[in-house]
């Protein structure tokens, strides 16, 4: 089963916790530190549902949103709305848009998802492209190793409307996969099973400097997620700023 074609109809539930207001909030202050972009057009890596798509819209941006999995697209599709939004489904490796924007997001594991040095390095060429001149290029990394690499886990999460069970074991020293089992209720008792499979990447600080360089792109800065502080080595998740551009 392709990724995400089960967990689609289940993952607003999953992450009914993340205020993705906050989020926008966050990347605003983000782009203000930064001396701002050029321009009030955005593209949302890896955009799922649409969540960050919608708040960054809301936030003045005419956006789009670029996501692989048509699943997650066709429920992004439906919160849409009159919104200045565009959704369209590509690689992040090889994508182009029409015209340039001045602003490019990747959150969520996006980027965790590209299993090869050559798979982020192709990415950032095609994000490096796309901006402005002096556009920013905003993203996360899931950066904690999530098991040790001889052991696995098992979790769930059980509702009235589904049951999901994920199995987390690495394949590789820096790969681990998550092996998902859903069962989402139809009613009178029936439920629907889906299994499928997702595979992310451990991606250090030091290949995405050298990915941002060969990309033409600046590191601007490196922070502990949703605050303007340095990553520490217990930090889960590195928020990066970059330029595009001459000028860093």
């Amino acid at each position: 089963m392709a990724q995400y074609s089960g967990l689609s109809g289940i993952y607003d539930q999953l992450m009914a916790g993340i205020d993705y207001r906050d989020w926008a909030d966050y990347i605003e202050i983000l782009v203000h530190k930064h001396g701002g972009v050029p321009e009030q057009s955005a593209l949302d890596l890896a955009c799922g549902t649409g969540n960050t798509t919608v708040a960054l819209a809301e936030k003045g941006y005419i956006v789009t949103g670029l996501d692989l999995a048509e699943k997650m697209l066709e429920i992004a599709h439906q919160k849409v709305k009159k919104l200045p939004i565009t959704l369209r489904q590509d690689d992040m490796r090889i994508f182009t848009l029409p015209q340039q924007v001045g602003l490019v997001t990747a959150f969520q594991d996006g980027l965790n998802y590209l299993l090869s040095e050559d798979d982020l390095r192709q990415t950032f060429l095609t994000v490096s492209r796309t901006l402005l001149p002096e556009g920013l290029f905003i993203f996360d990394i899931n950066c904690v190793n999530k098991l040790p690499a001889s052991g696995s886990d098992v979790a769930y999460v059980e509702t009235d409307k589904f049951t999901l069970i994920w199995e987390t074991s690495f394949v590789t020293e820096s790969v681990w996969e998550i092996s998902v089992t859903g069962f989402i209720s139809q009613g009178e008792g029936l439920y629907r099973r889906f299994q499928e499979v997702h595979r992310e990447r451990v991606i250090t600080e030091q290949e995405v400097e050298a990915a941002l360089h060969a990309a033409g792109m600046g590191l601007l800065g490196r922070y502990d997620a949703f605050s303007l502080n340095e990553p520490k080595e217990a930090t889960r998740r590195v928020f990066y700023v970059a330029r595009g551009g001459e000028q860093r």
